[in-house]
């Protein structure tokens, strides 16, 4: 047991310094309001449910109690949700630095125990301050009106939860495990991620190693997965079957493989479509495929257009090209395609060969023709892969992942910091083998393998689906440096 002066030093280091840090900014920011925030407070077709649900909620409160006004520019109830939001990061920093401290306390002295607990605290807030003093947006996560500010903070509990479901296999862990990775889902669709890891984690630990292989084990974990995947859906119908009438998932899941999949198409991928010309369904389809290819062709949208980076042609790697110049060229195209392009031009499709249709059924049909476009696209792009051909798709894919990899633990620019990510990598796989190995520290090697694990999955993701940005790479990064320099001490 600690002792009441300890327990003060430790409450002091890891309560209150996230709570000054996080509701200090709030307050001297305010609310950030961005680029999809609207798209938030509107409870639009294309958002997952549970952010829209949760800035309702507040916003009903409110009206409830006729508290009116703004507040930084915006209507008050949004600060109070900032306020919430900020909450659950000094919540959650909170809750892993005592969770380090206690882990380490496992094998390392008090004071250095107590140290690790600091750390875990200050990497947490040394990310925020990146994101608000150093990044271009300028502003943290926690004070934005976005999915971000509440999925990042849940990350990190399902990493604890994670490891702590691993180390004591119980129902609790499991069920309070299964419940993060369905309600940060439901908050953003990017983590069905938690869902990979937490299958990948127990298919190395049960399946793969001897000392820990349990097949038992795995099979419910493969089923608490399937079942998880089933809730999303489930809630995600729910939701728009009391919003709108409709028993459907959110549209828009396939705009970002689709606007992928486009940046290496060509004009003859216009016969995959042919087969559905004829068809009630989508009558004309290749007709709107070459519609939609010679326009991004037209604005120079599609990869034969990166200014550097694949002078080479279908010869190009990540080896032997400037791929860095190709990815900025697609991160540049990528959103163009898909708001400038594809929207309005299938926008234009339902309404001339489906008139009539109510504001809900056209935003569905669209879905599904986009749908269709991206799986006829991305089956010819992979059966290629095994043929020896979709090399520039291959390209676009490896040069995605390798710039998210970096983005995870340093940035593109200036380009040194692009060589410093490999030795970080480096650095860090070999003290997880050290350590965790040679020395047997087995909490070090699960935590660093369960966060490692992450890193990767969601740059292999992320990389083949949409193109990355810090916003989408930067979950990991604290639990990151984090767990380096618990290899050290």
């Amino acid at each position: 047991m600690l002792s009441k002066k300890k327990l003060s030093k430790t409450f002091w280091l890891y309560a209150v310094i996230p709570f000054a840090f996080f509701m200090g900014l709030a307050v001297y920011d305010g609310t950030v309001w961005c680029v999809d925030s609207a798209s938030y407070t509107s409870m639009d077709f294309s958002r997952e449910p549970v952010y829209p649900l949760f800035l309702l909620l507040i916003r009903k409160i409110f009206e409830y109690f006729d508290f009116a006004g703004t507040m930084y520019d915006q209507p008050s109830y949004l600060f109070c949700a900032v306020i919430i939001q900020s909450l659950l990061w000094v919540y959650v920093t909170s809750k892993l630095g005592f969770f380090m401290y206690k882990t380490a306390r496992e094998h390392v002295y008090e004071g250095k125990a107590q140290l690790i607990g600091l750390l875990a605290v200050l990497f947490q807030i040394a990310v925020c301050c990146l994101n608000r003093f150093a990044a271009a947006r300028g502003s943290m996560y926690s004070e934005c009106i976005m999915t971000e500010s509440l999925a990042m903070p849940l990350f990190v509990l399902f990493n604890i939860r994670l490891y702590m479901a691993v180390k004591e296999y119980n129902f609790k862990n499991n069920a309070v495990l299964f419940l993060l990775c369905v309600l940060i889902a439901s908050v953003r669709k990017q983590m069905l991620i938690t869902l990979l890891i937490w299958g990948f984690v127990a298919f190395v630990l049960y399946l793969l190693i001897k000392k820990t292989r349990d097949v038992k084990r795995f099979f419910k974990t493969c089923l608490l997965v399937i079942v998880a995947i089933v809730s999303i859906s489930l809630i995600d119908r729910a939701y728009n079957y009391v919003l709108r009438g409709q028993f459907v998932e959110h549209i828009g899941n396939s705009k970002g493989g689709l606007d992928t999949v486009l940046y290496t198409a060509d004009a003859d991928d216009s016969k995959l479509y042919e087969k559905y010309d004829d068809s009630e369904d989508y009558p004309n389809l290749s007709a709107l495929y070459t519609k939609i290819y010679e326009t991004c062709v037209e604005r120079e949208l599609t990869i034969d257009f990166a200014p550097k980076g694949y002078e080479l042609g279908e010869q190009s790697k990540v080896s032997n090209s400037d791929w860095l110049a190709m990815t900025s060229h697609y991160a540049d195209s990528y959103d163009v395609i898909g708001f400038d392009v594809i929207l309005p031009l299938c926008d234009e499709y339902v309404e001339e060969n489906f008139p009539g249709l109510d504001e809900v059924s056209r935003q569905i049909k669209e879905d599904r023709v986009e749908k269709v476009l991206l799986t006829e696209l991305l089956k010819k792009n992979l059966a290629g892969i095994f043929k020896g051909e979709s090399k520039s798709f291959l390209y676009v894919f490896w040069a995605n992942v390798l710039k998210a990899l970096v983005i995870s633990v340093a940035n593109i620019s200036p380009s040194i910091l692009i060589k410093a990510s490999l030795v970080i990598y480096i650095v860090f796989i070999t003290l997880m083998f050290r350590v965790g190995l040679i020395q047997k520290r087995e909490n070090y090697l699960l935590l660093s393998f369960i966060v490692l694990s992450g890193v990767l999955i969601n740059s292999v993701v992320t990389g083949s689906m949409i193109f990355p940005q810090p916003r989408y790479m930067c979950y990991s990064m604290g639990l990151f440096y984090l767990m380096g320099c618990c290899g050290i001490l």
